[in-house]
C-alpha cells in the first residue's frame, strides 16, 4: 500500500475508534461516527446484472489491504465478513474496508459451530461481533454469514430476532482447500445474475485471482455488486449434486 494511504488509514483509526476495541471485552465498545464519505466508484456498464463477491474470516493485516486494492484498481466493491475477535485486534484494517466503499458483515465473534450452541451463546457471538464493528467506525452490520454455513432453527431465531439477513452462497472458491487460482477463476465464470460467490481472507492465492475473476466479470457483462435482502430466498451450493437444496435470503444487486 502507498505510504501516504497507510498514514490517511492510520488517521481515520485515531479519529474512529476512542477508546481502541478490545478483543477480550465489548465493554470497551462505543458508538463512534463513521469517518467520511467511501472512495467514489467510476460508472460501470452491467448488461447481464451482478454477482457478489464475499471474503470471510478476516479481518487480516496483509491480505485484505490487498484485496482492497485489487477491487479499487478495478473500480469494484465487495462484501467482507469479519470475525470478531480479529476485527477488534485490527480496527484499522476494518476502517480501510469501509473507508473504500466496502460493506462489513457479521461472521461470529471467534468462528464456532453455532449449530452446536445454545441460543444465548449463538446471541452473544453474533451481539458481540456486531458491537465490535459498530464501534469501529459505525454502521452495526445487516448482514451475517454463519461459520461453515452451519446452521439450525436456533441460530436462524436468533438471525430474525436481531434483524439480521443470512448470508449463504452460490459458489464456493475451495481457496481453502488450495484450489489453485485458475480454478479459482473457472469456478466464478459459471456465476450469473444474482450469485453470491465464497472466498476467504487470508490467502495469496486469493488476492492473485481477483483481478482475473473481475476481469472475467467485464468480459461477460458483469459487475460486482453488493448483497441484498431477497424476498425470493435463492439456493445455494449451485455446485452440490444432493437432493437436500437449502436457501437463503440475499442476493447480488447494484451499491
Amino acid at each position: 500500500m502507498h505510504p501516504a494511504r497507510v498514514w490517511q488509514v492510520l488517521l481515520g483509526v485515531m479519529l474512529a475508534v476512542s477508546p481502541v476495541v478490545a478483543a477480550d471485552s465489548v465493554g470497551a465498545v462505543g458508538g463512534v461516527a463513521a469517518i467520511g464519505p467511501v472512495a467514489e466508484q467510476p460508472a460501470r456498464a452491467c448488461p447481464n446484472g451482478y454477482v457478489a463477491l464475499t471474503f470471510d474470516d478476516g479481518p487480516d493485516a496483509v491480505t485484505t489491504p490487498a484485496l482492497v486494492d485489487e477491487l479499487r484498481r478495478h473500480g469494484s466493491r465487495a462484501t467482507f465478513f469479519a470475525i470478531g475477535a480479529k476485527a477488534a485486534a485490527a480496527p484499522e484494517v476494518v476502517v480501510l474496508v469501509r473507508s473504500e466503499g466496502m460493506a462489513v458483515g457479521n461472521h461470529t465473534y471467534d468462528h464456532p459451530f453455532l449449530d452446536e450452541l445454545s441460543e444465548q451463546a449463538v446471541t452473544d457471538e453474533l451481539t458481540r461481533t456486531s458491537a465490535i464493528l459498530d464501534g469501529i467506525g459505525g454502521p452495526a452490520p445487516t448482514l451475517f454469514r454463519p461459520p461453515y454455513g452451519r446452521r439450525n432453527a436456533v441460530v436462524e431465531r436468533v438471525v430474525r430476532r436481531l434483524g439480521l439477513t443470512e448470508v449463504l452462497w452460490s459458489y464456493d472458491s475451495d481457496d481453502y482447500e488450495e484450489a489453485s487460482v485458475e480454478q479459482m477463476v473457472r469456478q466464478a465464470e459459471k456465476a450469473t445474475d444474482g450469485e453470491v460467490l465464497l472466498f476467504h481472507d487470508g490467502y495469496r492465492s486469493t488476492v492473485d485471482a481477483v483481478p482475473q475473476i473481475l476481469d472475467v466479470f467485464d468480459r461477460r457483462g458483469l459487475c460486482a455488486g453488493q448483497v441484498l435482502p431477497s424476498a425470493t430466498p435463492q439456493q445455494a451450493w449451485l455446485d452440490y449434486d444432493g437432493d437436500d437444496k437449502t436457501y437463503y435470503p440475499a442476493v447480488a444487486g447494484p451499491w
